[in-house]
């Protein structure tokens, strides 16, 4: 009989996962509240459960006697997975005040200030508090709720008479009593992930971070060329700090920075799946699997290994439209034979509502050398278009 493995997600993001564990030979169920997830598809099996609730995912694991379980691309999801294994003795996760630690932004920002880690100047605020009308930190600044990801509920806040609105709209969103105020950093915005194994730093990959509409959400990400060993050390120091102190378990640890005049500046981390098929991008740039190493790490099984064969340049492009409307098709142009993998999300007639969050398809765009990728990586949305219904 199959062992189980609790997948407590199931969305597009979570399907190399999903193919990579039934790959080592589990039974995956997948979870959440919506059953038409394209992950649940992949799986053997879907249990419709609220994955941001950890006590009945509780209730769903021990009903179902699983022997593992693995978060999804949401910082909810990691926090469940951490209660649930905390609850059953299943390895592969840090406890839950660890992860706590990590996901939420208030926590982060306090533990990282007091270990002189590389991050920006922050200040926690709580809901019924008024010490943000004291603050000391030089506009324009950034508001932020403490427990949401993919950019919801974050303000760039110019001034003094902006902020009160800000921190409504952060509070209105968050599930939490706090949200956070920081400096803003004016630079480069990139990804980091890394596999930590005995405290140490043992695989990193950075990327270029590119956005459309929406500021605050990534739609894409290429292989980077700002890369340098002195930003790798830099993050990797900062990185086995936290992993010392917090005492981190083996496996996945992914972090979002600006980069400014040659300095990484932390302002996001997570112990779960970065979205949008980002393990397939790290794959098809490195060769290293991330989504199998991820499914050893929480099995605690021995991931095979996190050598970098060749770096390639390789953008994972989401394909996002500047108008509302409905989808007749999309124009690839001269891009049309360097897309070598996609997902696709729509459907001719679909209708396009917001966006700033709407992607259409994933895809994954090949270049033969570096001066290639120069030469074409800022024509993308040029190339790749929606064409909407006139």
């Amino acid at each position: 009989m199959k062992k189980k493995l609790l997948i407590a997600g199931g969305s597009h993001a979570d399907i190399p996962i999903i193919v990579a564990a039934k790959e080592l030979g589990y039974w995956v169920i997948t979870s959440g509240n919506n059953p038409n997830d394209l992950g649940h598809k992949y799986s053997d099996e879907y249990q419709e459960e609220d994955y941001s609730k950890p006590k009945k995912m509780l209730e769903l694991a021990k009903r179902l006697k699983i022997n593992a379980i693995c978060a999804s691309s949401n910082d909810f999801s990691a926090i469940s997975c951490a209660y649930v294994a905390e609850q059953l003795g299943l390895p592969g996760y840090d406890s839950v005040e660890t992860s706590l630690m990590i996901h939420h932004k208030d926590k982060f920002r306090k533990f990282a200030q007091q270990y002189n880690l590389s991050v920006p100047k922050a200040i926690s605020v709580s809901e019924n508090s008024e010490n943000w009308q004291n603050h000391e930190l030089a506009y324009p600044i950034m508001v932020k709720p403490v427990d949401l990801s993919g950019g919801k509920g974050i303000s760039k806040v110019t001034n003094r008479d902006e902020l009160g609105s800000a921190i409504s709209k952060a509070f209105t969103l968050t599930n939490s009593m706090h949200v956070v105020i920081e400096e803003y950093i004016d630079g480069s915005n990139h990804g980091y992930s890394t596999f930590i194994k005995d405290g140490k730093v043992v695989f990193h990959f950075m990327d270029d971070e590119h956005y459309f509409s929406n500021p605050y959400l990534v739609s894409g990400a290429s292989t980077s060329l700002l890369y340098t060993k002195d930003i790798a050390s830099k993050l990797n120091k900062d990185l086995e700090v936290l992993a010392s102190e917090l005492m981190l378990v083996d496996g996945l640890l992914h972090v979002q920075f600006i980069l400014k005049d040659n300095l990484p500046y932390i302002i996001e981390i997570c112990r779960r799946t970065p979205g949008d098929l980002y393990v397939k991008l790290v794959e098809f740039a490195t060769g290293f699997n991330m989504s199998k190493a991820i499914v050893q790490s929480i099995i605690k099984e021995n991931v095979d290994s996190f050598e970098i064969k060749k770096l390639k340049f390789v953008t994972r492009h989401c394909v996002m439209s500047k108008n509302k409307g409905h989808i007749k098709e999309i124009k690839y142009n001269d891009f049309s034979p360097r897309i070598f993998d996609k997902m696709t999300f729509f459907k001719t007639g679909d209708m396009i509502d917001d966006i700033s969050t709407y992607k259409a398809e994933i895809d994954f765009i090949r270049y033969n050398d570096k001066e290639d990728y120069i030469n074409n990586i800022d024509t993308i949305n040029i190339n790749i278009t929606i064409e909407l219904t006139s």
